[in-house]
């Protein structure tokens, strides 16, 4: 915290892994001119050769043009109001979901594109959280791992019911069956949810890339070592490779300035 301020670090980073021939995710951290606003975006895109990829940059592009805009507007005399934040990131990912929605139908090539996305959006000491999918936003403090979000998938519901337990969740080869993304529906279901930021804990957005590869257990023993962000960074996508590196990997970390 620097004069009552938030200050945060972050660092990420995206690989292709050892399996597919190119990389479908797209990352995004973004700072504003004249403003503490930072947005940091992690999309995971599907749909065959290109339209994945098509997808997630689209995403990732989207939501930051969205959020300039609104920064821009409220140094132009609209200010941040107390709901700045939800709004922005919700109307974001929702405009983005339409642009989507007109690339698939004016180009046969991309109808069947989608992507998931996990997002935080941080101003004036406050941070909200949203997605759609299966990527994932993490927060790790006390030595402790902890989900924040919860998977848009059908294993997920499955095991919520308590129709499979948390081994055969984990071990499942249905991992790639999510039931949101931008670009499924014309009306996703997106919710946005204030995060009480922890200043002594860091935070984690990933694709399914890492999290099919590695455990909660060994993200959490790689988070322990309390490593400069980069490098944890790079050791969390090495050891997803190590352990197959079955898709494409995308990280992000952040965490308070001290």
């Amino acid at each position: 915290m620097t004069d009552g301020k938030l200050t945060i670090n972050y660092a990420g980073g995206t690989d292709r892994g050892k399996v597919r021939t190119q990389n479908e995710d797209s990352i995004l951290m973004s700072g504003f001119e004249r403003s503490d606003v930072v947005l940091l975006v992690v999309a995971d895109g599907v749909g065959g050769h290109k339209g994945g990829e098509v997808a997630s940059k689209l995403a990732v592009d989207s939501i930051h043009e969205y959020v300039e805009k609104s920064v821009l507007q409220a140094h132009s005399g609209g200010g941040y109001g107390s709901d700045w934040l939800e709004l922005t990131l919700s109307h974001a990912i929702f405009e983005t979901n339409a642009r989507l929605i007109k690339q698939q139908q004016e180009n046969i090539d991309l109808n069947n594109m989608a992507t998931t996305v996990v997002a935080m959006l941080f101003h004036d000491n406050e941070c909200v959280v949203s997605y759609l999918g299966d990527s994932r936003c993490y927060q790790f403090a006390n030595n402790t791992l902890l989900q924040i979000t919860e998977d848009h998938s059908m294993l997920q519901k499955l095991l919520n019911e308590g129709k499979i337990n948390q081994q055969e969740f984990e071990t499942s080869p249905m991992h790639h069956m999510i039931s949101q993304a931008l670009g499924l529906t014309s009306e996703p279901d997106v919710q946005v949810s204030r995060l009480d930021f922890d200043d002594k804990a860091s935070y984690l957005l990933c694709s399914d890339g890492l999290t099919n590869c590695v455990s909660d257990a060994q993200i959490q023993h790689i988070l322990s070592k309390n490593q400069q962000l980069e490098t944890t960074v790079d050791e969390l996508i090495t050891k997803a490779n190590d352990n197959g590196g079955i898709d494409n990997i995308s990280v992000i970390l952040v965490k308070s300035v001290s």
